[in-house]
């Protein structure tokens, strides 16, 4: 049930999109898209559709990050070292 990289990105594109239209409200439209990515999967492969999801997920942060660096002029160590501080803190 191996995905593409390119089917990986569209779903962790997805599932973040699904957030970011309530990102501090209920989680209903996000649930409903991981339902659509992993509760659709025959139980043999629910594990490896969650770790392609994982890996999906990592490859949009990874690419968010080098776009960040680019308009911003701030490394992704950089941009991590903040996000770490901010959340040690809350």
């Amino acid at each position: 049930m191996q995905t593409t990289r390119a089917q990986s990105m569209r779903n962790a594109i997805a599932v973040m999109t699904a957030w970011s239209a309530q990102p501090d409200g209920p989680p209903d439209l996000l649930i409903d898209c991981l339902r659509q990515h992993l509760g659709t999967q025959p139980p043999e492969h629910a594990l490896a559709a969650a770790a392609e999801l994982i890996m999906g997920m990592t490859s949009l942060c990874g690419t968010l990050l080098a776009l960040n660096e680019e308009a911003t002029g701030l490394d992704m160590e950089t941009t991590l070292r903040e996000l770490a501080i901010h959340y040690v803190q809350d």
